[in-house]
């Protein structure tokens, strides 16, 4: 039997990988030459044909010249630009923005040289940052590599403010996604068609997400993570050169990721420190301007010795001294302390004191006050509770000595009642403890005065709790008795030296121990 050779279909196999091949050598420069020579073999074979005579040939050749000059020149760059993304280096954007960071003082500044480098490596038409608000929870554009001139016709140059809300739908999904998340036209199309059948409060804050998204042409999303928390988004536009994102520029966008997350630390370590600092001065401002509410010196009086202390525990405080010289034969005395600690207490004892000030200040409240201080102390309740609102109360004594009587009239508001030492035959420690409830806090009440003699020699202390509960490192008070003691102790010596004394007692009582409340003290020493 007589065999037949055969005969097989001829594969096409190796001649499409000759092309492929082919293929990665025709690099845009090469297809502009191969373009341009056939253009030019063309135009002398059909223009011109057999009949070319020599000088057409020469003007030919030098149009082709001045043709190429010019695509080389003006057009080959955007023709390549267009068709092959810009090679960029990645190690040296990193060094370069690492070295930025490292001496950059304002972060806004870094974020807009971050968002300029790599929009112009990635050839992106937007890249802009978002940084979580640790107030709202929201995440705030700080940065955006397109001018603000074009976005909202030049509004002083800043970039225009955009947020994505915390329960965002994007965010929600870049809390759990390591990887970039790529957003296109598609997306948001879906995105439409859902909101038509979401509910009316879903739709709207799903409307007002993909707004701010179309509004920056978001592509690509970044997660920008610090300690397993999401603490900004880093969004690229469609890319200028209509590529997509490829896994190099996803690789560049994480390690930039990690410098904007330690950039992103380290500018809310220097807002707090900044903000710190603020209040640090602010606070100074308050202790002295607190301070010189304080009398800077005592009245002059012949029959009485006045001193004063007060030493807030954080720099200002609630407790508050004064004296008054009320006319030649009268002087007042005050002391008072606001429930709380801190600004809010010492704004509110500023509202007491000014509030004091001014009922002694008229001609009528002077004359009330030698009548009735239980009156004016009813009345300072009333206008401490309209101006707070009952909010908080305020425990308070007030006393006037008249020196032609040599007697003490007093009302204790609900204060610690001060000691009145009395040294002699017979020693005597007693309270002034008559008055009523504290002010503040209820509009009416009713208050009580007494009237007490004084004679030579006789100590009187008023103080805050500050004084009395200073507790020593083993939780123990200093107590009134104590502060007798110290009286006992003491009663031969002046005011000045008396005040001196109470205040090494009792910081030798507290040593090691922090200071837990204001201390304040007056003392009032008969000649």
């Amino acid at each position: 039997m007589r065999l037949f050779p055969r005969i097989t279909r001829p594969s096409l196999k190796p001649v499409a990988q000759r092309l492929r091949r082919w293929q990665r050598h025709l690099t845009v420069p090469r297809v502009v030459a191969i373009v341009e020579v056939l253009l030019g073999v063309g135009v002398l074979l059909f223009a011109f044909g057999r009949r070319a005579d020599f000088v057409l040939l020469l003007l030919m050749l030098a149009l082709l010249a001045v043709s190429h000059a010019f695509v080389k020149r003006y057009l080959l760059s955007r023709i390549e630009r267009y068709f092959t993304p810009v090679s960029y280096d990645d190690r040296r954007i990193l060094f370069d923005l690492g070295q930025e960071a490292r001496r950059a003082t304002d972060v806004d500044d870094l974020f807009h040289l971050i968002v300029r480098q790599i929009g112009e490596a990635l050839q992106a038409a937007d890249a802009s940052i978002f940084v979580r608000d640790e107030a709202t929870g929201d995440y705030v554009r700080r940065a955006s590599s397109v001018r603000a001139t074009k976005l909202n016709g030049g509004a002083n140059g800043a970039t225009p403010l955009l947020t994505l809300a915390r329960d965002a739908f994007v965010i929600r999904r870049l809390h759990t996604l390591a990887q970039p998340m790529e957003i296109g036209p598609q997306d948001f199309a879906a995105w439409d068609r859902f909101f038509a059948s979401a509910p009316a409060t879903q739709r709207v804050l799903r409307e007002s997400e993909s707004k701010a998204l179309q509004q920056i042409e978001a592509r690509l999303l970044l997660p920008i993570r610090s300690k397993e928390q999401l603490v900004g988004v880093m969004s690229l536009g469609q890319c200028r050169a209509r590529h997509a994102y490829d896994a190099t520029d996803k690789e560049l966008l994480q390690s930039v990721g990690s410098q904007l997350a330690l950039a992103i630390e380290n500018g809310r370590l220097t807002e707090r420190l900044i903000g710190d600092e603020k209040l640090r001065r602010e606070l100074a401002l308050a202790a002295e301007v607190q301070r010189r509410l304080l009398p800077a010196q005592a009245p002059a009086c012949a029959s009485v010795e006045l001193a004063g202390f007060c030493q807030p525990a954080h720099g200002i405080g609630g407790d508050y001294y004064d004296f008054f010289q009320l006319d030649g034969r009268q002087i007042g005395l005050a002391i008072a302390d606001v429930a709380g600690k801190g600004i809010a207490a010492a704004l509110q004892m500023s509202t007491v004191q000014a509030t004091l000030r001014g009922l002694l200040s008229g001609e009528l409240t002077r004359r009330q006050a030698r009548d009735s201080l239980a009156q004016m102390v009813g009345t300072l309740n009333r206008l401490i509770h309209n101006a707070t609102g009952g909010a908080n109360y305020v425990t308070f004594f007030y006393a006037q000595f008249d020196e032609s009587a040599q007697q003490l009239t007093y009302v204790n508001a609900g204060h610690n009642p001060p000691i009145l030492f009395r040294a002699g035959a017979k020693v005597e420690c007693r309270e002034l403890s008559c008055g009523g409830l504290f002010v503040g806090m209820f509009e009416l009440g009713d208050y009580e005065q007494e009237v007490v003699p004084l004679q030579s020699g006789d100590v009187l202390i008023a103080f805050t709790d500050g004084l009395s509960e200073a507790m020593n490192v083993n939780g123990e008070e200093f107590g009134e008795k104590r502060i007798q003691a110290t009286l006992a102790a003491t009663a031969q010596l002046s005011a000045h030296e008396i005040r001196a004394e109470v205040v090494r007692r009792a910081q030798v009582w507290c040593a090691g121990a922090p200071q837990h409340d204001d201390l304040t003290f007056f003392v009032l020493k008969m000649k």
